[in-house]
């Protein structure tokens, strides 16, 4: 448990010098992973004609409503994600895993179109 803790902090500490996290902010839940990995196995089925549109949309939406109730932004919710998928994945290399979710993030916290930026949270 103790290692765990340890890589939670070296990424929390990386995510505040690349401006994922703000100076005292920490990620309270990497639950975002598992619902962002819960959406996309409902559009995957959904493809593959293992489910119905509204089956696949009644999971997006359930996943959504999780989302809500352990979040309270955007910018929380990936945070979430980038922790949950860099542990999953990324082994403290602080590689590609990391790296690309880190410049996603930027995109999505910027671009005045984006979603997140367009569409709330709530």
């Amino acid at each position: 448990m103790q290692r765990l803790v340890s890589r939670m902090t070296r990424y929390e500490a990386r995510m505040r010098a690349d401006g994922v996290l703000d100076e005292k902010q920490y990620v309270g839940s990497v639950d975002a992973w598992d619902l962002g990995r819960a959406s996309k196995m409902a559009r995957w089925g959904l493809g593959a004609r293992y489910g119905s549109l509204p089956e696949a949309e009644s999971a997006v939406i359930q996943a959504g409503r999780a989302a809500a109730l352990t979040y309270k932004s955007w910018q929380d919710f990936s945070a979430g994600y980038i922790l949950g998928r860099s542990l999953h994945f990324d082994e403290e290399e602080f590689g590609a895993w990391y790296q690309d979710m880190v410049k996603a993030h930027h995109i999505l916290m910027s671009t005045p179109d984006s979603p997140w930026l367009t569409i709330p949270f709530r």
